[in-house]
């Protein structure tokens, strides 16, 4: 209710007339029309008068009473859980307006609300809304940055920020919140859109190249059957058609003999000498990798990916390893007396 509703249901609930309260309360009949209408306010001084003479606290006057509050605060509180869900756009920022404004000092309603501005500005065709509200959200993600010791409210507004900042073009800036993100994959995600040109492009494809070799690791973790080493030979060739696969050779070594182990396993030991020759290859390639202190891929997707190899001090060579497993693993004996699986042996 508003606060000439409150004021007119009070009136009646007395039996009182306008002119009865304005006796009262020595002012004039026409300026309890004008509370009743929601037309003015009364002076502050009056409001305490009021309220003893209802019987009621001045917060219900003014409609903050304990329970109300509550209860608005719990639609507030649903609607904010609930507006990633939300269809309608501008229906969402209405609420977060109305929810930023009665609870100030609610840094989630104010993240909240920076959002909801983000989300409603990318729909509008007229520029200067656009920029508007997108100012308006960066405004808000600062606030919460200001006062927020939350990660993961602050994780929200560094990303929101972010985003808004390189929508009105002020990337540098955005660059500068980017550096700000504690994690280091989330920082790269967040870089991925403040940097331009080569840069951008460069460092993209050191984060799309991180998270190959992350997910062909654990796709090995995962388990070690057939489908899983065909799976990581497809992608790899399809990444790099060039063949110029560096340390990922390494990887192609280990996962033939993955391979070569489920072939014995299912007595296709044709087809596991196969693998274990396709092993040898990439062992070989990886003595030649190593040899230079730098790599550098070539495949179109990953040009720009390159660096000095960190150093290793390690005794013996890819093709010793590879030896090695072969000499000492059992599950290779249906193959040993074979002269193509000897001619692996050889350094």
């Amino acid at each position: 209710m508003t606060f000439g509703q409150t004021i007119k249901a009070l009136r009646r609930e007395a039996n009182m007339t306008q002119e009865h309260l304005a006796e009262l309360l020595s002012i004039s009949p026409q300026a309890v029309s004008r509370w009743e209408t929601d037309a003015a306010m009364p002076d502050i001084a009056l409001l305490p008068p009021l309220a003893n003479l209802f019987g009621v606290t001045t917060d219900h006057l003014l409609g903050m009473d304990t329970y109300q509050k509550d209860l608005r605060k719990a639609e507030f509180d649903a609607a904010f859980h609930e507006y990633w869900k939300c269809a309608d756009m501008e229906e969402n920022y209405q609420i977060a307006v109305r929810a930023a404004a009665e609870y100030p000092g609610n840094l989630d309603y104010v993240e909240w609300l920076a959002s909801a501005e983000y989300y409603v500005a990318i729909t509008k065709t007229d520029d200067a809304e656009y920029r508007r509200l997108l100012e308006s959200a960066i405004g808000h993600y600062k606030t919460v940055l200001a006062h927020c010791g939350e990660r993961k409210l602050t994780d929200k507004a560094l990303n929101g920020i972010v985003l808004a900042l390189h929508m009105v073009g002020r990337n540098d800036e955005a660059k500068t919140y980017a550096m700000r993100q504690e994690d280091e994959d989330k920082r790269n995600d967040l870089l991925c859109w403040c940097l331009e040109g080569e840069e951008k492009r460069r460092h993209g494809q050191r984060v799309a190249e991180n998270a190959l070799n992350r997910f062909i690791t654990q796709l090995k973790f995962a388990g070690r059957s057939l489908e899983a080493c065909d799976a990581v030979e497809q992608i790899l060739a399809i990444l790099f058609p060039d063949g110029n696969y560096q340390y990922y050779h390494n990887i192609l070594q280990y996962n033939a003999i993955d391979r070569a182990f489920a072939l014995c396993r299912a007595a296709r030991y044709d087809d596991a000498l196969a693998a274990l020759q396709k092993a040898r290859v990439h062992a070989e390639e990886m003595v030649k990798y190593s040899k230079d202190p730098h790599y550098r891929f070539t495949a179109p997707l990953f040009d720009l990916v390159s660096g000095e190899k960190a150093p290793c001090s390690r005794n013996g060579t890819d093709v010793d390893d590879f030896i090695c497993c072969l000499q000492n693993n059992r599950r290779f004996d249906p193959l040993r007396e074979r002269a193509e699986f000897q001619a692996l042996l050889k350094r």
